[in-house]
């Protein structure tokens, strides 16, 4: 395996730890009458501030946010075996969450050569990471066991660190997949737009099939999968391609997936690929500022999950029109913005 896919493997744990930790402490005070509450605090603290964080790297600050965030959201456990104030724990478990995602998003921009495939792999391991913090709050496991789990993150923080060292720094200049044609800040803003349109279309994907843990867990492990599998298909088959099968070839699967598992999942894993596409046209044209770039995506997420909570229909045929609408808008803004030559690396 390449040191840069190593990167990549070892931020795939390093997500896949934080993200249980967080999960785990949220999901803890579910029964909470303030929990919603508590699920916006979470989303925001941990999303938004994420642009900050990588800016201050990005402008030469020597920050390590991987063991500053891990540190953090380990006082959350400690909060939470303590029975602390429930606030302070997810306050406190979002800002280490945001700070961990910022490391990953830049450890693994800054080492693959402009390829996309260890970006990915590093922000798949948050979706199976979020599916087991969930389980496990659900199903009563004691704080401690967590606390072991999450104290494992430092091991492959270090080695990540080392493994960095064997790669040569510098090689933003090599993502090249929006079309040099169009205003920089037209990419941002299309880019950004379509983060949060997807992470929308995510709350209006019809799944009646979801009712259990077992169908929770194929539900995050597709999308988990689908994150890793936009970046090997923009490494192997180009940008262009890869946007086609993540918007396109997704819908049908979505809309007919309702009942249908199986279907869904295709359509979820597909559906999924876009967060890796969304990237690497932000870094494209934000070469000197990756962490900038990553945070932007979440706060494109963020905000895709904040309108889903005033705007929702439960209509099966009126959600399924949306989906094709937004599908449809997504395909042709993004074939605005993309490079024409598909952006094959060789």
């Amino acid at each position: 395996m390449k040191t840069k896919n190593h990167i990549g493997l070892m931020y795939f744990i390093v997500h896949f730890i934080i993200e249980i930790t967080s999960y785990y402490v949220a999901y803890s005070y579910v029964d909470d009458v303030q929990f919603m509450t508590f699920a916006f605090i979470y989303d925001m603290l941990a999303f938004i501030p994420e642009g900050l964080y990588g800016m201050l790297n990005d402008i030469g600050l020597k920050i390590r946010f991987g063991y500053i965030g891990m540190s953090i959201a380990g006082a959350a456990l400690l909060m939470l075996a303590f029975d602390a104030d429930p606030v302070m724990a997810i306050v406190t478990v979002a800002i280490g969450n945001g700070m961990i995602h910022v490391e990953g998003a830049q450890m693994t921009l800054r080492s693959s050569g402009g390829k996309m495939f260890p970006s990915a792999l590093f922000v798949a391991g948050g979706a199976f990471g979020v599916v087991t913090g969930r389980l496990l709050a659900a199903g009563g496991v004691p704080v401690v066991p967590v606390i072991i789990v999450h104290c494992l993150m430092i091991v492959p923080i270090i080695l990540a660190d080392k493994q960095k060292e064997m790669v040569v720094a510098g090689e933003l200049a090599d993502y090249n997949y929006a079309d040099e044609k169009i205003n920089r800040g037209i990419v941002i803003g299309i880019a950004v737009f379509i983060v949060m349109l997807r992470s929308y279309m995510g709350s209006v994907i019809p799944i009646s099939w979801n009712d259990d843990s077992v169908t929770l867990i194929l539900l995050f492990s597709s999308m988990g999968l689908g994150k890793a599998l936009g970046g090997y298909l923009i490494d192997r088959i180009g940008m262009m391609a890869t946007v086609f099968i993540s918007t396109i070839c997704s819908l049908p699967f979505l809309i007919f997936g309702d009942k249908l598992m199986v279907v869904s999942l295709i359509g979820l894993m597909l559906f999924s690929m876009t967060m890796a596409v969304a990237l690497g046209l932000l870094v494209s044209v934000m070469k000197g500022y990756p962490g900038l770039a990553f945070g932007l995506t979440t706060v494109g997420l963020f905000f895709g999950v904040f309108i889903e909570a005033f705007i929702r229909s439960e209509d099966l045929f009126i959600n399924c029109v949306s989906l094709a609408v937004m599908t449809l808008i997504s395909y042709f803004a993004l074939r605005l913005i993309v490079r024409k030559d598909n952006g094959v690396k060789k």
